[in-house]
């Protein structure tokens, strides 16, 4: 058998689609896959792109992404995917053909020996789980296994395999291969087993608790113990943004996100707790602003993580009561715990106090005349989407807009929220419409995210994909000048046309990939253009015309913390807003 026909067999155990490139290093794998019936190839148009489909694949229920790239410039573009998993903990699997085992060099002052050749293991290790060079045909079932092991275990994450192209060639014995064995005694970490008593007294002498979920819980795949436990106890909540699709906006318990660019009740709500219980959440400084001592000053501070590094990471908010384990095993051993009845009306109450007060969506945007304001537009988008639909947001203004004013209502909502790259959303739609082709997939990306990966419009073209793209078009790199305007006295440079930055006509560019477009240019046109869109049984474009002067509201000023949001309060109406 075939080496790569093997490979293929494998992959094909634990997905249906593989996201490649093309390249004389990966022709074996990819003839391999081509003629497996249970593998279906998707080939990108740039390597970054099936990374990053990859990704996204993974991230829909029951789903395992897998990419393949040649050496040389094929894998290094499949890095800026591969980031986005490492960092986000998604488990992927992605395979990089190397030149043949002759032309690996073994001189490390020599710095190129084959054509295209590089260290692939050494330029990988900072942003995977586990990288390894097969120098052995006897060794694939034993490093693929491994590899799919390691990427589930523990806090997930991608790995990767380069593959020379003579041992993709080799012939093999599969019933000769030894296979990967699981340890039997799993690592559990520094895992404190008696932290009943402290953790129940923290939760009774609270009065204004808040539960504070992230990533970990969709990854854990705990959402339901998550509700189970909030129902116990009745506290509150205001999750990460990652996390912010576990819930219903509507839920008079949901407190708001919170953050630089969150909202400014759910800023409040966390300025304001007493306890947090932070459930695989790792308190990124995008959550607790820059002045990290300041971030939930009055609140005591459980945080359960299976990674025990983020538990004791410098520069962080100080922990009341570190848990380092798995949030499956953490559930398993609260569900007995009793906790003091109690009633947090009056916190809750609160709550709807600051979001009637403070709503992110003012009544005056309603009444622009001139093109789209982006929070009417989100706002809009979400009450047109609904349980089935997926919703990824692109990087940038794009993506506050649409955490800020996009209303959950059983949508799933990701991006890669850590890594964040421009055009992620663009390859991240194929990767999530085919890992589930029941859903709706929707895409909203700045005009200058399209440009980063705007020819995966040809992949989405070609296989007809019918998933929904959003252009917010402002005519530039609306944050970064917002940024410039913030540190630079409005020195403009490089986000629009006149600074430096031309941009193309994107609706005479989609009709290039063979895409339907349409434009939205105001609100008069915005119900009926976004239910036109969605309603699409193919791929369609929809350029929507935003200010070029839109700005991102509310927002962190550098080096304030984060409940003292811009536009600026006055003193005597923030000090209202904070309880004693």
């Amino acid at each position: 058998m075939k080496l790569s026909d093997y490979v293929a067999h494998f992959i094909s155990q634990i997905t249906n689609h593989v996201f490649t490139g093309q390249g004389s290093s990966v022709v074996h794998l990819l003839d391999s896959f081509s003629k497996n019936k249970n593998l279906k190839i998707i080939s990108s148009q740039n390597e970054q792109g099936a990374a990053i489909a990859a990704d996204a694949y993974s991230r829909i229920d029951g789903c395992y992404g897998v990419s393949v790239a040649t050496s040389g410039p094929g894998m290094l573009n499949l890095m800026q995917g591969i980031a986005c998993s490492y960092f986000d903990s998604i488990p992927t699997l992605h395979i990089s053909g190397a030149v043949i085992t002759a032309h690996l060099r073994k001189d490390k002052k020599l710095r190129q020996l084959g054509f295209q050749e590089m260290e692939v293991v050494d330029l990988v290790k900072p942003i995977t789980k586990y990288a390894v060079l097969l120098k052995n045909k006897s060794e694939i079932k034993y490093e693929l296994e491994k590899m799919l092991y390691i990427s589930k275990e523990g806090r997930p994450g991608p790995v990767l395999m380069d593959l020379p192209d003579d041992i993709q060639r080799e012939d093999i014995n599969p019933e000769e291969l030894e296979g990967f064995n699981e340890p039997k005694n799993k690592s559990t970490g520094n895992v404190n087993l008696n932290f009943k008593e402290d953790f129940i007294e923290l939760i009774n002498k609270s009065k204004r608790p808040l539960i504070v979920p992230g990533y970990g819980m969709t990854l854990s795949k705990t959402k339901s113990d998550l509700h189970e436990f909030i129902k116990k106890t009745g506290i509150p909540f205001a999750p990460s943004w990652a996390a912010s699709d576990l819930f219903y906006e509507n839920d008079e318990k949901f407190a708001g996100t919170f953050g630089v660019a969150a909202t400014r009740y759910g800023n409040f709500a966390i300025q304001n707790a007493d306890l947090i219980i932070v459930l695989g959440c790792r308190l990124n400084t995008q959550l607790t602003g820059g002045k990290i001592h300041t971030f939930a000053q009055k609140a005591k501070k459980i945080v359960v993580d299976v990674d025990e590094a983020e538990l004791n990471k410098n520069n962080s908010v100080t922990i009341d009561l570190k848990i380092n384990m798995d949030l499956k095993d953490f559930f398993k051993i609260i569900k007995n715990f009793s906790y003091k009845k109690k009633d947090y009306s009056k916190w809750i109450d609160r709550f709807k106090y600051w979001k009637n007060k403070y709503p992110i969506c003012l009544p005056e945007y309603y009444n622009q005349n001139e093109k789209v304001n982006p929070y009417v537009f989100m706002k809009e988008l979400s009450e047109q989407t609904g349980e089935n639909d997926v919703l990824i947001p692109d990087a940038s203004a794009n993506l506050i807009w649409a955490m800020q004013s996009f209303k959950i209502n059983g949508q799933k909502l990701f991006t890669a929220f850590n890594h964040s790259p421009m055009g992620y959303s663009m390859a991240a739609t194929i990767g999530a419409y085919l890992a589930n082709q029941s859903k709706n997939v929707i895409c909203t990306i700045g005009d200058g995210s399209m440009q980063m990966n705007i020819q995966e419009l040809e992949v989405i073209s070609y296989h007809k994909l019918p998933v929904k793209i959003f252009v917010i078009n402002n005519e530039g790199y609306g944050l970064i000048k917002q940024t410039q305007e913030t540190w630079l006295n409005s020195n403009i440079v490089g986000v629009d046309e006149n600074s430096g930055l031309g941009m193309p006509d994107l609706q005479r560019i989609g009709k290039a990939y063979d895409l339907e477009v349409c434009e939205i240019n105001n609100h008069s046109e915005l119900k009926e253009k976004i239910a036109y869109v969605i309603k699409s049984e193919k791929p369609i474009l929809c350029d929507v015309k935003v200010k070029t002067s839109q700005r991102v509201v509310p927002k962190i000023d550098f080096g304030k913390p984060i409940h003292d949001m811009s536009p600026l309060l006055d003193e005597e109406e923030l000090k209202s807003n904070m309880i004693d």
